[in-house]
């Protein structure tokens, strides 16, 4: 496992354990988007074939952040 600061360094982590949370649920949330736009049975440019149960997965990922993400009410 790569250290901490070099994570930092080559912006696979963030300085703030919030802001790299923000950082990977906001992956989960376009990966949920891109899978939408292709659809089922289509292929993401990783070669990974979207199917319900990664559909499924992602949701279950982005849901299991969703508790250490701090939400602002509009206007703060």
């Amino acid at each position: 496992m790569k250290p901490r600061q070099q994570l930092i360094d080559e912006g696979i982590l963030n300085e703030s354990k919030i802001t790299s949370r923000h950082s990977i649920a906001q992956f989960y949330v376009d990966q949920l988007e891109k899978f939408t736009k292709l659809g089922l049975g289509e292929v993401t440019e990783n070669g990974v074939v979207v199917t319900p149960a990664l559909i499924e997965i992602t949701q279950e990922r982005l849901e299991k952040l969703r508790p250490f993400l701090k939400t602002r009410k509009k206007g703060e």
